[in-house]
């Protein structure tokens, strides 16, 4: 009888971590069509769903949507702060930018099954 090796499979994580990335970065990209509180649905799934992902090829992706959050959260403040002197405009589209990148670039690579990095 021929063995069956399931280490590939444990390694790369499962379908429920996948398709659970995939949900937090469309709750991400919600937030272009008028829908403020996905990243924060989201960033609270990543937390919750994280354990989960512990040692898959998904981990990645939990680390990578809670940073974005964070880190989105902080810029848009510091934008909000920096308006009045003309700076807080350039800090917006360049957070902008950053915000599509990592979430379109995180989307893709959790669709073809590989780790954020």
């Amino acid at each position: 009888m021929a063995e069956v090796n399931t280490a590939p499979q444990m390694a790369q994580g499962s379908d429920s971590a996948r398709t659970m990335a995939i949900v937090i970065y469309g709750l991400f990209l919600s937030t272009w069509v008028g829908f403020a509180i996905g990243p924060l649905i989201g960033v609270i799934l990543a937390y919750v769903k994280r354990g989960e992902a512990r040692g898959s090829i998904y981990d990645s992706h939990y680390s990578n949507a809670i940073e974005v959050f964070w880190v989105s959260l902080v810029m848009a403040i510091l934008g909000i702060i920096t308006l009045p002197v003309g700076l807080g405009f350039f800090i917006w589209i360049g957070l902008c930018i950053w915000y599509l990148f990592r979430t379109i670039k995180g989307l893709v690579r959790v669709i073809d099954s590989r780790p954020y990095a």
